[in-house]
């Protein structure tokens, strides 16, 4: 997969596959299959009919290309002119996939990445965006994977004359709503969503799209509707005004009867009664519920690790006493070299901060990406001016006047005006009672994310499930991508629908303007293969165990992070003997 250079030189997109393959490679190309039949859910419904979406009234019929020269399994971004008598311009995605062609807006609804430089997954007929994994379905333009909420919208197709021919609106959106269900007030059902986050609001929307009627309650500790929360870390000043991080506004919520209490605290979750208590003494029986609450920042087990100037960044109050406190010329210690750490460190960095990262570990992100990349990722952030502190533990913090002190392990004293701490989370579970756990309080569920109690599902960081990419073992995955998809599939899940959730996990990250990206789930390698150059952070590289690609991280490299995602959802990721005989080309 070619990229296009900042010189904006021509890309090929449009392929799953890289160039230089073997046969056997070729055949892995073009993503393909049949997507399993899968069983009903007899407990909770029958299986209901999603909503058609609607498309506004074509007033013009525009050539935009020759058939005989759109590839088998292209992606073609074409631009549309507007016309005198008012019709606007535009741009839309031209896929052709087994022969036939499909028309959509030409943009991905999170971030507004072109999704021509995607990729098509055939056995799905879904549009795969190059940036941070969402799909899309070509054939419908809803929403059916990762961060992507709203719909792209669809127009109508034909061949004449060996032209292609794509009915088009008066106007043309980038974005549209997702087709949803009408709530039928008979249908007396109600399905409950606890977590207003990422995995809680794709729920809420799925349920519609998947032609629920009942009732929808989504309850929210928080008092904000539903947002965009890995801003946050990357954007401290959008604290202070949450409401332009909103992934739905009010009037979407009425308008599909979606019920949003925010500021609903809930005391217990009884799954074996099917009862809900919140904090204020009001009882909800659900005739099924999602729990969808994430996870929560892991508190420093040491004295003063509660200190006023010691802060967890989760939600934009946070954010915003963050940004209060940690202000230009202000020395900062950021505990925790992950990468909710480094992010946060990335930013203050940006405010003009003097900012010192401690981590456990030699080199950032060691742990998942290993210490070759790691060390890469070091020089790059003190190249920016950050001091790194490696292996490197946190005794004590005490207050002196209005500063702190962070006592380390060697016995050294850190002087500094504040303190953010990102050493990971815990499962937000606690008040469940009822449902197997894990060990780490999460909840346990099978390849379709339902518990072990009838009516009780878990999608997001709260959830561990099965999965293919775990040999059948349990896993849990704390990514924004793999929230939103789970909240889709439990979604699925409650009305009837029951398919296994195959999606690999996907995580992307920004550093100083940089972007990492991370396809897979490997929780120990052996080897370490790297196409491209580490120091300039422009890579893609292999992590394998037991001769096995288990996962992929690129900089500077899209859409091969995405490529290779899907390549493992089917089980046709390259092998390790083809990476190293130059077989395949990034």
């Amino acid at each position: 997969a070619k990229a296009r250079d900042s010189g904006g030189r021509e890309l090929q997109r449009h392929k799953i596959c890289m160039a230089k393959m073997d046969d056997a490679w070729q055949r892995a190309a073009f993503v393909a299959g049949a997507v399993a039949a899968t069983s009903l859910n007899h407990v909770t419904a029958c299986e209901v009919a999603p909503p058609v979406p609607q498309r506004p009234p074509a007033v013009r019929r525009v050539r935009v290309a020759k058939a005989d020269e759109v590839a088998e399994g292209e992606l073609k971004q074409i631009k549309v002119a507007g016309t005198p008598d008012g019709a606007s311009e535009g741009a839309i995605l031209l896929a052709r996939i087994d022969g036939q062609f499909y028309a959509t807006g030409a943009s991905c609804s999170h971030y507004s990445a072109p999704l021509a430089q995607g990729v098509a997954a055939q056995d799905r007929m879904h549009v795969v965006c190059p940036w941070h994994n969402a799909a899309f379905d070509l054939r419908t333009g809803q929403p059916v994977r990762g961060a992507g909420y709203q719909a792209i919208p669809t127009y109508a197709v034909s061949v004449e004359n060996g032209d292609v021919i794509v009915d088009l609106p008066k106007t043309m959106e980038d974005f549209v709503v997702p087709a949803m269900a009408c709530r039928d007030p008979e249908d007396q059902r109600l399905f409950v969503i606890v977590g207003g986050g990422a995995a809680g609001l794709a729920a809420a929307d799925a349920l519609r799209q998947e032609g629920f009627t009942g009732r929808i309650l989504l309850l929210s500790e928080e008092k904000h509707l539903p947002y965009d929360r890995p801003v946050l870390s990357k954007n401290l000043a959008k604290g202070s005004d949450p409401a332009s991080l909103s992934l739905r506004d009010a009037e979407y919520f009425e308008q599909h009867s979606i019920e949003v209490r925010q500021n609903a605290k809930v005391a217990s979750l009884d799954a074996a009664a099917k009862l809900i208590k919140l904090m204020g003494g009001e009882e909800i029986r659900y005739d099924a519920a999602v729990v969808a609450t994430g996870a929560k920042p892991r508190l420093l087990p040491i004295k003063g690790g509660d200190l006023p100037g010691v802060m967890a960044l989760r939600n934009p109050e946070d954010a915003t006493r963050i940004a209060a406190t940690c202000t230009s010329g202000k020395k900062t210690v950021v505990i925790g070299s992950s990468f909710i750490g480094m992010e946060i460190a990335a930013t203050l960095k940006r405010r003009g901060c003097e900012v010192t990262v401690l981590g456990m570990e030699a080199a950032p992100f060691e742990r998942v990406l290993g210490k070759r990349l790691g060390e890469s990722v070091k020089a790059f952030f003190e190249s920016k001016g950050v001091k790194f502190l490696g292996e490197t533990g946190v005794t004590e913090i005490k207050q002196e006047g209005t500063s702190l002190k962070a006592i380390l392990k060697s016995g050294e004293a850190l002087a500094c005006d504040a303190i953010v701490v990102g050493v990971g989370v815990v499962p937000n579970a606690g008040f469940v009672t009822g449902a197997e756990k894990a060990r780490d309080g999460s909840l346990i569920t099978d390849e379709c994310l339902k518990t072990s109690s009838e009516g009780l599902y878990a999608a997001g960081d709260v959830a561990t499930y099965r999965s293919i990419h775990s040999k059948g073992q349990p896993m849990r995955v704390e990514h924004w991508d793999v929230a939103t998809s789970q909240g889709r599939l439990a979604a699925k899940t409650m009305v009837g629908k029951r398919e296994s959730f195959d999606q690999t996990p996907f995580f992307w990250t920004s550093l100083f303007g940089k972007n990492l990206r991370y396809v897979g789930y490997c929780m120990k390698f052996d080897e370490l293969l790297v196409d491209g150059d580490l120091q300039k952070l422009n890579f893609v590289a292999y992590y394998c165990h037991q001769n096995e690609v288990k996962a992929v991280a690129t900089m500077g490299r899209d859409p091969v992070a995405v490529v290779a995602g899907e390549l493992m959802r089917m089980g046709r990721m390259p092998s390790v003997a083809d990476l190293k005989a130059g077989k395949v080309s990034t």
